[in-house]
């Protein structure tokens, strides 16, 4: 009897044992989804956050090797030349300055000590000047030859070397007298150096030979100096320097550098 009771009431729970229905299968299901698609977001997040890094990170070393070059050479404007001689124009977004980039320099020769009254290095209407090294000049440098004691100075160019000899493009346009205190007059060849944004591009200028200095900088204020409300060129003597970059396929990833410089030889 209690055998057959209990097959019954096992027959019985089979019958009512149907498994999960609709509703149970299509709830477990968008569960399902939610979870995958919550993954897959989170994967795909941290991947454009490690993008974004490596790309700042590409950007951030590009952007720095630009900012020591540039830095390094408009601090040292007016090297070789003449007090506030260095800087020759100044914008918001362009600096133009003369430097001696090369350091190509020499002297006359010195004058045998004690020096003659009216010994000169150099007489007004001269078309050569003599030189202890015409070493490293060539037909079409520009020079300024200075007496620093008797603050004279002039611009010139060359137009040809021999042995110990400058030939000039322009005549003197003063006596070099050789002083108590002065015995030599220099000569130093410069550039004229222009740092300019152009588009998406810092182009830098040298002696009307243009080459691209760094791409991928803000079209707007991709550099961008600050005078600190000088307004001559001639005065500059400090100045405030911005560059912002950002990568063309990833906007995202973008980078400012801020430094100021001052000028040593202003």
């Amino acid at each position: 009897m209690n055998l057959v009771k209990i097959k019954i009431n096992f027959i019985k729970y089979l019958k009512n044992d149907r498994g999960l229905g609709l509703v149970e299968v299509l709830i477990s299901s968008v569960i399902a989804v939610i979870i995958l698609a919550a993954t897959a977001l989170l994967f795909t997040h941290n991947q454009s956050i490690l993008k974004n890094e490596s790309d700042s990170t590409n950007i951030q070393a590009k952007g720095r090797l630009a900012v020591d070059r540039i830095e390094e050479e408009i601090r040292m404007a007016g090297f070789g030349l003449p007090p506030l001689q260095g800087v020759t124009a100044i914008n918001a977004n362009s600096i133009s300055f003369r430097i001696n980039l090369n350091i190509v320099r020499t002297t006359t020769p010195p004058c045998t000590l004690p020096c003659i009254l009216g010994e000169k290095a150099g007489s007004l209407g001269d078309t050569t000047l003599t030189v202890i090294d015409e070493t490293g000049f060539s037909s079409g440098d520009k020079i300024v030859i200075r007496n620093p004691n008797f603050n004279q100075w002039e611009l010139n160019t060359v137009t040809g070397t021999s042995s110990g000899t400058l030939n000039l493009g322009t005549a003197l346009s003063q006596d070099y007298d050789y002083g108590i205190n002065t015995n030599l007059v220099t000569v130093n060849k410069y550039s004229d150096v222009t740092i300019a944004l152009s588009g998406t591009n810092i182009i830098r200028t040298v002696d009307g030979t243009a080459t691209n200095l760094i791409s991928d900088v803000n079209a707007t204020n991709g550099i961008a100096f600050n005078y600190y409300g000088v307004t001559n060129a001639d005065e500059v003597i400090r100045l405030g320097f911005n560059l912002s970059l950002v990568d063309p396929a990833n906007p995202a990833a973008t980078v400012e550098f801020k430094t100021d410089i001052s000028l040593r030889n202003s």
